[in-house]
């Protein structure tokens, strides 16, 4: 690693029943968690997996949770940002991240205590990890979207109205943007200009707030539960669909093929249609960055922010939007969600944040895990 190694003023403790520290034995959970709670977005796991692999076995980061940290503690939370395509062919930098961080404390005046998670789905869940081992610093157990979500508005800290800023932007050519400070309607344009003079993809660090903040508006543990669930779909993912899905606490709403892609224009929202085999039933599944909503006989049994997640219905692989295809036979699970949005976030996170106006369930009870979802018979 290129960065000096820190330690933190305050001392840190791990949850009882929490992570402590990842290790290379971690890796590979965190990785199938991470691409379950990308629910079908996210950006691939496969590049910062390889880069974090080495990372750990040269030392263990150590994880903490905000309630272990004094209540002024400051936490930086980093991760990647840019167009998926550019991403998945970007290795990676842990000093990109430490740039950005140690840009962000020359700006607050502070030096950071612990790298906070933006978002426990698909790869920006490893790469906190990938600052902290370069800064010497704890990784928090704990994230602020409960998933993957595909805009930085859609954060605990920012329906609570904590601002991003400082945030800063670094290229691999060491290029770095810092905003000191914005309104919260230029936080997305700033960003989305900047990451495209960095050449469509850059390492990010915003939202400097304490650990105190964090208690009361992060949502915590979701780190050990990204690694929880992806110990569970590794030993499950050769079972029977019930099965994995039991497993998995999740509700298996749908096993069926492929028959109709209608892509993503833009913001404008795509879809897939399936015939469910088990009855029959005509099933969309709307999609953007991530699996939006899904919908069987006109009538909507999930949607965001509810875990939604496709699986190859051969190998149980998790799938990614883009990897969806035509003939393709799929598996779709509702998982159990790691936060519960209050209603006065169905704007910034619910289906309307996507333009989707949608006809929810009447009369249905939730199906136990694995089993077919109840339809009413209208």
């Amino acid at each position: 690693m290129n960065g000096t190694r820190r330690t933190s003023p305050h001392p840190t403790a791990a949850a009882p029943a929490g992570l402590n520290r990842l290790t290379p034995a971690d890796l590979p959970a965190l990785a199938a968690g991470a691409t379950l709670l990308g629910s079908g977005g996210g950006g691939d796991v496969a590049l910062p997996a390889r880069l974090l692999r080495h990372t750990l076995a040269a030392a263990p980061v150590p994880v903490v949770p905000a309630a272990a940290l004094p209540e002024d503690a400051l936490v930086i939370h980093a991760g990647e940002a840019g167009a998926p395509d550019v991403l998945s062919e970007r290795l990676p930098c842990a000093e990109d991240f430490a740039r950005a961080v140690r840009a962000v404390e020359t700006a607050t005046g502070r030096t950071a205590d612990a790298v906070g998670i933006i978002e426990i789905g698909g790869l920006n869940a490893l790469a906190p990890a990938l600052a902290a081992a370069e800064l010497g610093l704890p990784v928090l157990d704990g994230d602020l979207m409960g998933r993957a979500l595909p805009r930085i508005d859609q954060t605990t800290l920012a329906l609570d109205g904590h601002p991003a800023c400082p945030f800063a932007l670094t290229s691999p050519a060491g290029d770095t943007v810092l905003v000191p400070t914005c309104t919260p309607r230029a936080v997305a344009p700033l960003l989305h200009a900047d990451i495209a003079a960095l050449g469509g993809a850059a390492a990010l660090a915003l939202h400097p707030v304490t650990a105190g903040t964090l208690r009361t508006s992060g949502i915590p543990g979701s780190l050990t539960a990204c690694v929880r669930l992806g110990e569970r779909y590794l030993a499950a993912r050769d079972a029977p669909p019930a099965e994995l899905a039991a497993r998995l606490g999740a509700r298996l709403l749908c096993a069926g093929r492929i028959d109709e892609l209608r892509p993503r224009h833009g913001a404008e929202t795509g879809s897939v249609t399936l015939h469910d085999h088990r009855d029959g039933a005509v099933v969309r599944v709307d999609l953007l960055d991530e699996l939006l909503a899904v919908t069987v006989d006109g009538e909507t049994l999930a949607a965001t922010p509810d875990i939604i997640v496709a699986v190859d219905a051969a190998g149980h692989a998790p799938l990614r939007c883009d990897q969806l295809r035509t003939g393709r036979t799929v598996l779709i699970l509702h998982l159990p969600a790691l936060h519960r949005w209050p209603p006065e976030a169905a704007h910034l996170v619910g289906p309307r944040a996507y333009g989707l106006t949608l006809t929810p369930a009447t009369g249905k009870t939730p199906a136990p895990a694995g089993a077919a979802p109840e339809r009413s018979s209208t």
